[in-house]
């Protein structure tokens, strides 16, 4: 009885221990694992060094449109590095999907941005919006046309 009584003293012992913490460090295993969560912005940021000269790529099927006419929307303007990649995600997430990739060839700055797809048939309206949110030029995904933007 009294080794009984010995046992279940040492298992409440070691219980409280465990419990407050103390044995931590022998509770931890002898080795390590490394979890590595890649984000949509990390895949992204990897797609863009492929694509160095632009892209427009919906988020939700990971495809390129190969019709329409991209524009960015200015909540998105001035982004450039792996960092700005977290917003515009977010942006495009809720604004149809579309993140662009552009390198503007008079300045030869890389932009992300979330982006609105319009048909190819819309070219005013695409100008208009592209106006509307200050955008440098829109583009022609088929022929692959950038169209400058007059201020």
């Amino acid at each position: 009885m009294i080794k009984k009584l010995k046992q279940t003293c040492f298992w409440l012992s070691l219980l409280v221990l465990v419990a407050c913490g103390t044995t931590r460090q022998a509770a931890q295993p002898m080795w390590t694992t490394t979890v590595t969560t890649v984000t949509l912005a990390d895949s992204l940021w990897t797609f863009s060094q492929t694509h160095p000269d632009g892209f427009t790529l919906n988020i939700s099927t990971w495809e390129m449109p190969t019709k329409g006419i991209a524009v960015a929307y200015s909540a998105t303007q001035d982004r450039h590095d792996r960092d700005d990649l977290e917003f515009v995600v977010s942006h495009a997430r809720s604004h149809g999907g579309h993140v662009g990739g552009w390198l503007d060839t008079e300045t030869g700055r890389y932009y992300f941005d979330s982006v609105r797809v319009f048909p190819e048939d819309s070219i005013a309206q695409a100008s208009q919006f592209g106006r509307e949110n200050a955008q440098i030029a829109i583009y022609i995904l088929s022929s692959g046309k950038e169209i400058r933007l007059e201020d």
